[in-house]
């Protein structure tokens, strides 16, 4: 049976004064043996799974990106015509990136060599253990006129799969909405199937492989026991210049954070008896944002996302 390994760094708490960061991560860089009931090689599509951890001893794999183990198409030997390899890993919907459609992040290193377009590598999503995949590379599932709600790619790093990266390339995507839209909540699997395609000409060449597998599931959160979820709305979405949230009722003391996709706060505003908020977002760049409103006196928080045309 092939060894898994994994290295899992469980709860990052970043506190500051009430507010907190709360992460829940892990990073598989195959070096650790360590909760191997999350990685399966698929051998019931094809009992000759190329997939294998190991550190590679290829023509141009020679290297992980963090030594000495990666997973790939074969340790030593050039990917075979004809076939279809597959791995996945599972994970649990634990901290609410999905329900408040904030972060979730699939990140990590690839390093592809092979023959440009016909033989290729898959990376798919599933939110109901394995019932329906979804290509996060491709579907077109992804688009919701004019903008892309559904999932996000960090626009520096959607994978290429085929062809030759020549070295290791990071690649990046938050599914938060994906995850949303099809259902997932707190504590569900959700699974990510990693796929190399082959054709029928022996190419000679390397296949590909991966390196420290980064998952992400985090939302802004209050540190304080006792602090619940409420609701607001803002608009316009798009924003251009302004936007505007709307509390509902009329509040005494707030505090509201406008942060990025990556969870970087970029303004943040304390405020009193408001009931309706106009912040000006004219110099943030185009793309997808989120807002976090905390009402102190009455122990609630807000999170909400708009994108900035």
């Amino acid at each position: 049976m092939k060894q898994i390994y994994a290295t899992f760094f469980i709860l990052i708490f970043i506190h500051s004064n009430l507010f907190s960061q709360l992460y829940s991560n892990y990073v598989l860089n195959f070096e650790d043996q360590f909760a191997s009931e999350i990685l399966f090689i698929d051998t019931l599509s094809n009992l000759n799974n190329i997939w294998q951890i190991g550190s590679p001893q290829k023509t141009n794999f020679t290297f992980a990106y963090s030594n000495p183990n990666v997973i790939i198409t074969d340790i030593v030997n050039s990917y075979p015509p004809n076939d279809t390899s597959s791995f996945i890993i599972s994970n649990i919907s634990d901290r609410y990136g999905f329900d408040l459609h904030h972060t979730v992040i699939l990140a990590g290193q690839y390093y592809v060599n092979s023959d440009t377009l016909t033989d290729y590598g898959k990376i798919e999503f599933s939110p109901d253990n394995g019932i329906t995949w979804i290509d996060i590379l491709n579907d077109s599932i992804a688009i919701t006129e004019p903008y892309p709600y559904t999932w996000y790619w960090d626009d520096f790093s959607k994978p290429v799969l085929s062809g030759n990266s020549n070295e290791w390339k990071s690649f990046w995507i938050n599914l938060a909405d994906l995850g949303h839209d099809l259902g997932v909540r707190y504590g569900d699997t959700i699974l990510y199937k990693f796929t190399f395609i082959s054709d029928s000409i022996e190419t000679n060449k390397d296949g590909l492989m991966f390196d420290n597998l980064h998952f992400e599931d985090w939302v802004e959160g209050i540190a304080e026991v006792g602090f619940e979820l409420f609701q607001t709305y803002s608009y316009p979405n798009p924003a251009k210049n302004y936007l505007v949230i709307n509390l509902g009722d009329k509040l005494n003391k707030i505090n509201i954070d406008i942060f990025d996709i990556k969870g970087k706060s970029l303004i943040n505003k304390q405020l009193k008896y408001n009931d309706v908020v106009d912040i000006n977002i004219a110099e943030l760049s185009s793309g997808i944002y989120f807002y976090k409103v905390v009402d102190f006196e009455n122990k609630k928080f807000s999170v909400g996302k708009f994108i900035k045309e």
